[in-house]
């Protein structure tokens, strides 16, 4: 299968008006950015949908991965939840490579409100062996 950027990523793609449009940068060894999540991606009352949660993670881990030049696919991912995220309040969202190994890659990331983490999660990445090509 071809994997095929076309910025349209309902979480970091700049063309897509429906989605966060997040923007990532480095702060040492971590990719970081903040965003909120509005109420209409609740759960329960005020609280952010623990699939948007772990949607949040996969994102800010990828894109640690992205950071040291490889782009690649999510091949597992684990999130603990540790408190409620509330809707409407921002979040940090940070993320870091901690081990490569060929093309497998794995990463950790926390999702932080208020100055606690409130998720986290780690994942192994993969590189497509036939790539990703950017379009769009």
């Amino acid at each position: 299968m071809a994997f095929v950027d076309n910025s349209r990523c309902w979480l970091c793609g700049n063309v897509n008006p429906h989605g966060f449009q997040l923007r990532f940068r480095q702060e040492g060894s971590d990719t970081v950015t903040e965003t909120a999540v509005p109420w209409y991606y609740q759960g329960f009352d005020g609280v952010v949908h623990g699939g948007m949660v772990a949607a949040l993670l996969d994102e800010i881990m990828s894109h640690a991965v992205k950071a040291t030049g490889e782009i690649p696919v999510t091949g597992t991912l684990e999130v603990k939840y540790l408190r409620p995220c509330r809707t409407g309040e921002p979040v940090t969202l940070r993320g870091r490579v901690v081990e490569k190994k060929g093309r497998r890659i794995e990463a950790q990331g926390e999702v932080i409100q208020n100055g606690e983490v409130v998720a986290e999660g780690k994942g192994i990445f993969v590189v497509p062996k036939e790539g990703v090509k950017k379009n769009g």
